[in-house]
């Protein structure tokens, strides 16, 4: 009979800990010492090793701190605030330590972009503490997680702030320092996979290993980099018992076995690489031990956390595979908690309900419901056969006429030619029944998984010299080597910066005088008409191939210039002793140097021959960015730059110290440009902001921000102030 049946239900940590008169108190103890090997990895990786590489300042060394040093007070000041002032309790003390008022604002901080700025901080914290805490009554009576309602406040309301660039500790969204110098790739892995949920994973494993990935060597968060520290975390928070093993557990395996799937349907069935990428990355590792795993959010039922835990992952996985969302993590936890009364109430009441078959449907049901939204999210992703078409590489090579890159593609059999400029941007097609965007985004992604290993970046020729910037792939990281040439293709200048590449530890201790930075440039100038000749340095092999191969490439340009068969621009200047403008041609006979005064015409005597052929290269090539000539007062220039509106040119007269041959002035009118409606035009246009801004960092105009909403044309103010600068240079030179 019911009444005689038997309830026993599985006690939870806290009420274990009771048993051995402890507290929430330890239990929150022990949630803190789970989290500092987090914080103190988190430090050495975007603060210590960025600072120790000179990739950041001594500030920016220590920001990884300040963000939860910040969000920890944030969040204790707004409960003191609320607890003073708005509940008015006497016995603030005694309410604080029942709280725990610092742990919303540290996990805050600890899953936001690490450029995210400290001044805003605050703001997610407000939105987490007493938005999603304190109205709900304070700690125990919150329905949300708090520090994911603060997470989503910030990513929703200020997302191109938080994943933008922070000068100040030289760290670009979940970048940090050291990673925005080594360029390891523009995007987190899952970013990346968000544009691409089936070819970017062999990319991203060419860049991270699993082992990178597992250990936390990967661009992310504070939190969400280790998923080993994640699992030291959850194992001591498992002895303790401070934990139930059940929701992180059966989290991770539901979003594993459902990555599996969708990786076994695109290619992936005989590897667990894509599984395991699919949990190591993003924040589901740090979201399955110390989110989902809130006492107060979530079910205190043992059959109520299975249906917690596998709604959690079926949640995961249909944001990640079947939304444009890269993550789905913070989302799906807050959902949950949604339904974390109901699904106590249920899953109570079937632990007692003395019908079997009822009991057997619920669940049934439930599954069901899961299993649904499971199958939901595997289905979007399981190829077409359209999509599955076969695309490959024939071949590639860099056009030196426009310096884009031609691909040769097998199309199922059929060869069409795909150009492209140099972010890969297609630009043409030469079958136009491909000339579409589906078929262009498959190109994309083949093109992108095939990459150009050594180009050439930029071609400059002035009067003696032929400049080339050679990009080649060195072993870590790209590399960008600067080619000077004379008039004789002869190489007299050979720079290039090594020192982001990553060697192994028996490396050559001698790094001033074996560095391939110091070695390599010599040899190669003087070994250039045979290269062969050049010796690599030892344990710097891959390094020292690279530059040569720079070399090598540099020489198929000249051999390019040196077989030309009609007239080509190959270099545009401004000649600042009379302001008219220089053009360089080439073809068979050699260069050509052309002056035109700054409408075009000509100013120098050309050869019958080529003189309609020059014209026209002039009038197609004006020059856009140049000094209109001497400003009405005395030590003024007025420069012209192109602004954002089409057609439109600025004029900037800028005012600079004929002694020291800096600007001290700098007026603009930028008000026939055109911006969005919403743009603060009385405080933050342009021509009141980016002024100052010039002056006071003219030294490093390369640092200086940006008006939002107007960054084209204060790049545009910003190219003028080096323009001027330039021509300072060139005063200064001469003594002027």
């Amino acid at each position: 009979m019911s009444e005689n049946k038997k309830f026993i239900l599985s006690k939870e940590p806290f009420i274990r800990k009771a048993d051995h008169n402890e507290n929430t108190s330890v239990m929150m103890r022990d949630f803190m010492i789970a989290l500092a090997p987090l914080i103190i990895f988190a430090w050495v990786k975007n603060g210590l090793l960025p600072y120790l590489t000179d990739a950041t300042s001594f500030f920016g060394m220590l920001y990884p701190l300040l963000l939860v040093l910040v969000g920890g007070v944030s969040s204790l000041v707004f409960e003191v605030l609320w607890y003073t002032f708005i509940i008015k309790d006497d016995n603030l003390k005694a309410r604080l330590s029942k709280s725990y008022p610092l742990i919303p604002g540290i996990l805050l901080a600890m899953i936001v972009p690490l450029a995210t700025p400290l001044w805003l901080l605050p703001f997610g914290v407000l939105f987490a503490t007493v938005i999603a805490k304190l109205l709900f009554g304070g700690f125990g009576n919150n329905v949300f997680n708090p520090a994911l309602v603060g997470y989503l406040f910030l990513t929703y309301a200020y997302f191109n702030v938080i994943s933008g660039n922070n000068a100040a500790i030289s760290a670009n969204g979940f970048f940090n320092g050291k990673e925005v110098i080594d360029a390891i790739t523009s995007v987190t892995p899952m970013t990346a996979f968000a544009s691409d949920r089936v070819g970017s994973v062999n990319l991203l494993l060419e860049k991270y290993s699993l082992w990178d990935m597992f250990i936390g060597m990967t661009p992310g968060s504070l939190a969400e980099t280790s998923a080993l520290l994640c699992l030291v975390s959850l194992v001591y928070l498992l002895v303790r018992k401070t934990i139930n093993w059940r929701i992180p557990v059966i989290y991770l395996g539901t979003v594993f076995v459902l990555t599996y799937i969708i990786g076994a349907f695109n290619g992936y069935a005989g590897t667990l690489n894509y599984a395991l990428f699919g949990i190591l990355n993003g924040g589901l590792m740090f979201g399955a031990v110390f989110m989902a795993t809130e006492p107060v959010t979530s079910p205190r039922n043992p059959n109520g956390k299975i249906i917690y835990a596998l709604g959690l992952g079926v949640l995961t996985i249909l944001f990640r595979f079947a939304s444009s969302s890269p993550e789905g993590v913070a989302t799906s936890i807050l959902i949950m908690n949604m339904f974390t009364a109901l699904i106590e109430r249920v899953a109570a009441k079937l632990r007692v309900e003395p019908k079997k078959a009822k009991v057997v449907l619920n669940y049934v049901l439930i599954g069901l419901l899961f299993s649904g939204i499971g199958i939901f999210a595997v289905s979007k992703n399981i190829p077409t056969e359209e999509v599955a078409a076969e695309i490959t590489v024939v071949s590639k090579e860099q056009d030196f006429d426009t310096l884009n890159f031609k691909y040769t593609l097998s199309v199922n059999g059929e060869e069409v030619v795909v150009e492209t400029k140099q972010d890969y941007k297609i630009s043409k097609v030469s079958n136009p029944d491909y000339n579409n965007t589906e078929d262009k985004n498959k190109f994309t992604e083949v093109i992108k998984a095939n990459k150009m290993k050594i180009y050439i970046l930029e071609a400059v020729e002035t009067e003696d010299e032929l400049i080339l910037s050679v990009f080649t792939q060195g072993y870590a990281v790209g590399l960008t080597t600067t080619i000077t040439f004379n008039n004789d293709f002869k190489i007299i200048s050979y720079q290039v910066d090594t020192k982001s590449e990553s060697y192994s530890n028996d490396y050559n201790e001698g790094w001033n005088n074996e560095h391939p930075d110091e070695v390599i440039p010599n040899q190669i100038i003087e070994n250039q008409d045979d290269l062969d000749k050049v010796e690599t340095v030892t344990g710097a092999t891959v390094t020292s191939d690279a530059l040569i191969d720079a070399a090598r490439f540099a020489f198929e340009y000249v051999d390019y210039l040196k077989n030309l068969s009609s007239l080509k621009l190959v270099g545009l200047s401004q000649d600042y002793t009379d302001f008219n403008f220089v053009y360089f041609f080439r073809n068979s006979d050699g260069k050509i140097k052309v002056k035109t005064d700054q409408n075009g015409k000509l100013e120098t005597a050309v050869a019958e021959n080529l003189k309609a052929e020059v014209e026209a290269l002039v009038n197609d090539n004006k020059l856009t960015d140049y000094i209109e000539g001497l400003g009405a007062e005395a030590n003024t220039i007025k420069v012209i730059t192109k602004g954002y509106k089409a057609g439109n040119l600025l004029t900037s007269t800028i005012t600079y110290n004929p002694t020291t041959f800096k600007i001290t002035g700098f007026e603009t009118n930028t008000r026939a440009e055109s911006y969005p409606e919403s743009y603060d035009w009385n405080n933050e246009h342009p021509d009141t902001v980016m002024p100052n801004l010039i002056i006071n960092g003219q030294d490093n105009l390369d640092e200086v921000d940006t008006v939002t909403g107007a960054t084209v044309t204060s790049n545009s103010l910003i190219k003028a102030a080096k323009i001027a600068l330039d021509y300072l240079a060139y005063l200064g030179g001469n003594n002027e």
